[in-house]
């Protein structure tokens, strides 16, 4: 005799799940405001960076039934976020947009399990074709990205981190400025002895300059300075001294409002200035910070700095 049978399983779900914090009842969204003074010109290049955000960093849960990485997918809606920007990411210093696909966060999650890990990225804005030369455009919670699995977007509601980003966009004709001293600054360190620094990570001998911007063009309504250099080998954020003898020592560069450090290594390494009466300034300091044994020397270093005008 035959016996014929029919069964009916479910269908197992394998979505991949992402929340910040240290469960499943965090938060799958985080929110970051654009700048008030964000404008761009329309005579910029394209592809070049119109805004960088501060490094972000979150703790994130994830769970997933079959195993597999946790990936970036940017701009998971496929949305314009405005005509001449594109959205994007800078992570472990490579920037990735819609058009890179899956980016691999390097985060395993396995076999029916779940993982803890921390994440840090920053938010590009990019300049892409067809800005225009006037007007402005507001979003409200756009996606820059969706942390999911190797296979797409997940559909299934509240189970997938998203970054979101609100504010608005201006466009300008754009234009130049007047760099005082024809663009180059020096910062002298007075001389201190190598027994006057305590332990690593302490500094000494903070010095300030202010970068003057001026004759500006009318329709420029920000200057973007982004600095670039060499980064130490010990604490990369930090200049290392790539022109001196001194060993074990190394330059922090910040910004004189908010005492925040410029990274060498292109981490927080931008600051807008708004631009009124058609100049700016932008305050600077520039310290001995140890690194290692300090073995006395000279100390030198050099500081790119790239003006943006929007």
């Amino acid at each position: 005799m035959l016996l014929l049978g029919w069964f009916m399983m479910p269908l197992a779900s394998h979505a991949l799940g992402c929340w910040s914090g240290r469960s499943s009842d965090g938060a799958v969204k985080a929110n970051l405001t654009l700048p008030d003074n964000l404008y761009v010109a329309a005579n910029i290049p394209v592809g070049t960076v119109i805004w960088q955000s501060p490094l972000q960093s979150i703790s994130l849960y994830c769970t997933q039934s079959i195993g597999e990485n946790v990936y970036f997918w940017v701009n998971p809606k496929k949305q314009t976020l405005a005509s001449g920007v594109t959205i994007g990411i800078i992570f472990n210093g490579v920037t990735y947009t819609q058009n890179s696909g899956a980016i691999d966060t390097g985060i395993y999650v396995p076999w029916n399990g779940w993982a803890w890990s921390n994440l840090q990225y920053s938010i590009v804005l990019i300049k892409s074709d067809g800005a225009p030369s006037s007007g402005s455009v507001t979003v409200s919670q756009y996606p820059v990205f969706q942390l999911d699995g190797i296979g797409g977007i997940n559909s299934a509601p509240n189970i997938n981190f998203n970054q979101l980003i609100t504010g608005t966009v201006n466009f300008t004709p754009g234009g130049t400025c007047n760099l005082s001293t024809n663009g180059r600054y020096t910062i002298n360190l007075p001389t201190v002895g190598a027994s006057q620094f305590a332990a690593v990570g302490s500094t000494l001998a903070r010095s300030y300059l202010t970068i003057n911007a001026s004759n500006c063009s009318k329709g420029v309504r920000t200057a973007t300075f982004i600095f670039s250099g060499i980064p130490d080998s010990d604490n990369p954020v930090l200049f290392a001294n790539s022109g001196g003898s001194a060993k074990g020592v190394a330059i922090n560069l910040g910004s004189s409002a908010d005492g925040a450090n410029i990274g060498a290594n292109t981490t927080n390494n931008t600051r807008v200035v708004n631009v009124q009466g058609q100049s700016a300034q932008l305050g600077v300091f520039a310290e001995y910070v140890r690194t290692n044994t300090v073995v006395p020397g000279s100390v030198q270093t050099a500081v790119t700095i790239n003006m943006l005008y929007q």
